[in-house]
């Protein structure tokens, strides 16, 4: 009868969690030139973005609430910024999650498929962690942002499946070149095989 009880009792306590139970997906939005791996469908809200000196610029946040998760993806389009202040957008809004406050635990370059950007870890003093990746490509600004309850799973992954896409759908891989600058797009791509 306890045996019986208990499953009664873990079968209730599954379907109540259907949020941490969702399946992972793949978003591409081709109009903003990016794909990304969501739990979820995100909602899309048009919003806009103060950089560092001039007037406010459009950008779209893309949001999924998994629960006590909060995974987001804001895409500024850096169009008509002023050319000085497009290479300083990624140390600029470095700056900006850091002045939020709380304990930075990683703060160093990051890339994708050699696509340069910056990665944050933070402990927020609401005892969330914040796991970010910013990067710029062709006068637009990724910001990814997993805001998630210590030990959640995904957060990592999330952060890190960006892949930026050209005007075909297309993912953009760079090569290195031997003196360690960015070289030409890598057409044959093999995750295998590193170039």
């Amino acid at each position: 009868m306890r045996r019986i009880a208990l499953a009664a009792g873990l079968l209730v306590l599954l379907n109540s969690l259907p949020a941490a139970a969702q399946e992972w997906v793949e978003y591409e939005d081709r109009s903003e030139f990016f794909f990304v791996n969501f739990p979820g469908q995100p909602v899309i809200t048009a919003t806009t973005y103060q950089p560092q000196r001039g007037a406010p610029l459009p950008g779209r946040v893309y949001t999924v609430l998994d629960g006590a998760r909060r995974y987001m993806v804001t895409v500024v389009n850096m169009e008509k910024a002023a050319v000085n202040d497009v290479p300083g957008a990624i140390a600029w809004e470095a700056w900006s999650f850091r002045k939020r406050g709380g304990q930075v635990t990683y703060d160093a370059y990051g890339q994708v498929d050699r696509i340069g950007g910056h990665q944050l870890h933070i402990n927020n003093p609401d005892k969330t962690q914040s796991f970010i990746g910013i990067y710029l490509h062709a006068r637009r600004l990724y910001i990814l942002e997993a805001r998630v309850p210590p030990d959640s799973p995904g957060a990592v992954h999330f952060q890190q499946s960006l892949q930026v896409l050209d005007e075909k759908g297309e993912r953009v891989r760079y090569r290195i070149l031997d003196d360690g600058t960015r070289g030409p797009r890598d057409t044959g791509f093999d995750p295998v095989v590193c170039h």
